[in-house]
């Protein structure tokens, strides 16, 4: 699997299918982040994709990340990011995704800066199964055998 590598950010992109809802989304470009334990999907990113975040449970607690304190909400469902391959799909399954949201009681400007600025993040539990490749303008995800 390839990316590219924008400014300083290693970038895949990924489909992400929640069942139940029956949502799949276009394309996301997730940034790679092997400091993220999880995966998680921007605010932007849902909203982009037809994902009312405004109805989706809290997360037990905030999340601190790129732009400071965060209010994450959960999509409780199962989920398969898809990833295009040279040799067609790898499917990785999860049982729930957090989605990334300022919080509400932040300023509308620095919200707006926020939503902006944050991407979403396929993080080491994705990660671990590949040898990662970071080139001056690409990256290469190489999957390791079993």
């Amino acid at each position: 699997m390839s990316g590219v590598v924008t400014g300083i950010r290693p970038r895949v992109q990924a489909i992400l299918s929640i069942k139940g809802l029956e949502i799949t989304t276009k394309p996301i470009w997730f940034t790679l982040d092997t400091g993220s334990t999880f995966c998680t999907l921007a605010e932007s990113d849902a909203t982009l994709n037809g994902i009312d975040c405004s109805m989706l449970p809290l997360a037990k607690r905030e999340s601190i990340g790129f732009g400071g304190l965060f209010k994450p909400r959960m999509i409780d469902r199962q989920c398969e990011l898809i990833f295009n391959t040279d040799g067609g799909e790898y499917k990785v399954g999860r049982s729930g995704l957090v989605v990334v949201c300022p919080p509400d009681e932040v300023e509308p400007k620095v919200r707006e800066q926020m939503l902006r600025l944050t991407p979403s993040v396929i993080g080491m539990d994705v990660l671990n199964r590949f040898d990662i490749h970071i080139y001056k303008k690409r990256v290469q995800l190489d999957l390791r055998e079993p």
